[in-house]
């Protein structure tokens, strides 16, 4: 059981906090936002939005293209030098066969 000297404490504790809490109340008190502000703040609100999101869109459009580009030049160098390894190794055959006609014609 509690002494009467702790109870006091408790009391006390109680009463100051109750008077910081009124002190507050006095010092702000509450106030009700007008339908005006509301309707306000709404309209920046949605035309943030309409300004934003068309941005976002063009932006990540912007983006899946310029993958797509990067995958399509990959693929386009990669053709290229398979290209040039394919005219290299015509080449071979063609002289190839220009020193083989010319062995068999002597």
């Amino acid at each position: 059981m509690k002494s009467k000297d702790e109870l006091d404490i408790y009391k006390d504790i109680d009463i100051n906090i109750k008077s910081d809490t009124q002190a507050y109340n006095d010092k702000n008190p509450q106030q009700n936002i007008s339908l005006k502000f509301l309707i306000w703040t709404y309209i920046v609100m949605i035309a943030g939005f309409a300004l934003l999101l068309p941005m976002i869109y063009i932006k990540n459009q912007i983006y899946y293209h310029s993958r797509d580009i990067s995958a399509l030049w990959s693929e386009y160098s990669i053709l290229m030098e398979e290209n040039r390894d394919l005219r290299q190794k015509i080449e071979i055959i063609r002289f190839k066969q220009k020193v083989l006609d010319t062995l068999e014609i002597e």
